[in-house]
């Protein structure tokens, strides 16, 4: 299958007037194409820090950063915008749908912006990415009038709108109710059984039962890397 994201010997620091915080230190971590991945640990222990260096919004301080074929850290800013938009989809707990637009215009936005997607194709992919997340109907509201769970769902299919080979969540059911969460979990593993990597930091207690690997970390470090069995 091959490697969809190599994390080497990756350090983050950031200078504070106290001296510097390590937010990860000197973490590895392969994760392999078609995995479904939760990153876990409680607040501070850098798996946020860890999710924006996969998504190049953050750089390391040392080490490499390798996603989708990419060296994060040889690429300069442009291209690095120019690489997350074909390469990653990103799902974040606000969903930040962008309130002006209608939904289908929010999905159809990042193919405006990475021109991967032929013009003439691209309302009819969104509406059929909305369709697949259940709110086919809502694509022509503006995100305000949906419930937080229908919200999440248009954010998925924004997330998705590129066809990218990575997606990556960050605290994606930390807004929402437990039964809606459950609902956009199991909609992320419709999504990994069709072949989609995915990486999700999350606090959810529970997530093992769905995920097919559980990475915590604790000070910027991994403590434990497990597996799902079989039985899973």
């Amino acid at each position: 299958m091959g490697h969809a994201i190599q994390v080497s010997d990756v350090t983050k620091a950031y200078p504070l007037a106290a001296g510097e915080f390590v937010a990860v230190k000197d973490l590895s971590l392969d994760i392999e194409q078609g995995e479904f991945v939760a990153i876990v640990g409680r607040s501070g222990s850098g798996k946020t820090t860890l999710l924006n260096l996969l998504a190049g919004i953050d750089r390391p301080t040392s080490g490499t950063v390798r996603v989708a074929d990419a060296d994060l850290g040889s690429l300069s800013e442009s291209g690095l915008a120019a690489w997350r938009g074909q390469s990653v989809g990103l799902v974040f707990q606000f969903f930040q749908l962008l309130p002006t637009l209608t939904v289908i215009e929010n999905v159809m936005l990042p193919m405006d912006f990475a021109k991967k997607i032929p013009i003439a194709q691209r309302r009819d992919r969104a509406q059929q990415l909305l369709d697949r997340m259940g709110v086919g109907t809502q694509a022509n509201k503006v995100p305000a009038t949906l419930s937080g769970g229908q919200q999440q769902r248009a954010a998925i299919a924004r997330a998705l709108a590129n066809d990218p080979p990575i997606l990556l969540a960050d605290e994606p059911t930390g807004n929402l109710d437990s039964t809606t969460a459950d609902a956009v979990l199991e909609l992320f593993a419709d999504l990994n059984a069709d072949g989609q990597t995915i990486v999700v930091v999350t606090h959810e207690r529970d997530i093992r039962s769905i995920v097919g690997r559980e990475v915590t970390l604790v000070d910027g470090r991994v403590v434990t890397d497990e597996r799902a069995g079989a039985s899973a």
